[in-house]
């Protein structure tokens, strides 16, 4: 007793030092982090790209009419194609994609970058991406379909699509009005080219 009595100080000294060394460890190791308390690895989050980011790339919006479900011989397409250098318009005949008319039109960035904006503000990037509704086809067969993309390096990385036929299923919730007619004013010529064409 008068052993502990005589050093108890450096007894409670030594307890001290050796809980402080513990503690320390423990932090070293990163057991104590107050931003990483499960000891994970720190998730890095990706902010999708609004459409205007894409006005300096190569990555195009397309806008594809499908006609009404008739013959080959009579069936059309009117497809506008809008990028950074170029706006391309083209008809295409039946339902394999025989080009009949395309014209091309010189494009800058600045003017690429209002129009994405433009498309922004008309919801382009709004739709539902429900499974059972990827496909456009046998909808709406006595009008048109309206399908929305937007393609990068030729990959379709967004596609949303629309009908004239009322309470048709859709997936694209942006304002369908809106967007044709930012698409079809890309098209100096539009009402020429299309004149002969079966879609509206």
């Amino acid at each position: 007793m008068d052993f502990l009595k005589n050093n108890a100080r450096y007894i409670i000294g030594f307890l001290v030092t050796a809980f402080l060394l513990v503690i320390l460890v423990v932090l070293l190791l990163g057991g104590g982090s107050s931003n990483n308390p499960a000891g994970n690895s720190t998730n890095k989050t990706t902010t999708k790209k609004v459409l205007q980011d894409y006005s300096s790339t190569n990555t195009v919006v397309r806008l594809t009419i499908d006609g009404p479900v008739t013959a080959q011989q009579v069936h059309t397409q009117t497809v506008i194609t809008v990028g950074r250098d170029n706006t391309v318009f083209s008809l295409n005949e039946g339902y394999d994609g025989k080009v009949t008319k395309t014209q091309s039109y010189a494009n800058t960035e600045t003017s690429y970058n209002v129009f994405l904006n433009s498309l922004n503000k008309a919801g382009f990037d709004k739709g539902d991406p429900s499974k059972n509704l990827q496909n456009a086809r046998g909808y709406c067969p006595t009008s048109n379909r309206y399908i929305f993309e937007v393609i990068e390096n030729g990959n379709t990385i967004q596609r949303y699509w629309a009908t004239n036929c009322g309470s048709t299923p859709k997936t694209y919730l942006g304002s369908l009005g809106l967007t044709l007619t930012l698409f079809r004013s890309q098209v100096p010529d539009y009402n020429t080219l299309t004149a002969n064409a079966r879609t509206y």
